[in-house]
């Protein structure tokens, strides 16, 4: 039986590991990308790029959330693997749900025409 005091570590090496500390510098330059991502999102919305506009919503969309999860969540610093996986998944998440809603442009004038008939029969108040 062992006599350590009280609030020692119980011979464990596991816990001496502190998380990585990221500097002042990289995490305020992955806000700034992320602020001005923000901001070409918004402009991106202003400008009609016709069949495309899901695309570039998406690929946006695809490189602010690996900003987040490679600097913020600190994958960037653990397993190359890791990081190449969860990007991985995030391009083709982007691609499974850009490639399922391509079709809904096919059904788009049935769906106005509906509502326009609703619209027209609907009684006033």
């Amino acid at each position: 039986m062992s006599h350590e005091p009280a609030g020692t570590d119980h011979g464990s090496h596991a816990h001496q590991h502190v998380g990585h500390v990221v500097p002042f510098k990289i995490l305020f330059g992955v806000f700034a990308a992320l602020t001005i991502l923000t901001v070409v999102t918004y402009g991106a919305s202003l400008i009609d790029f016709g069949e495309l506009n899901l695309v570039v919503a998406l690929a946006i969309a695809v490189v602010k959330a690996s900003l987040v999860v490679l600097f913020f969540m600190h994958l960037v610093w653990d397993r190359p693997f890791n990081a190449i996986v969860f990007v991985g998944c995030l391009i083709f998440v982007g691609l499974f749900l850009g490639l399922a809603l391509l079709d809904t442009s096919q059904y788009k004038h049935q769906n106005l025409n509906k509502q326009a008939e609703r619209v027209q029969h609907t009684p006033l108040q």
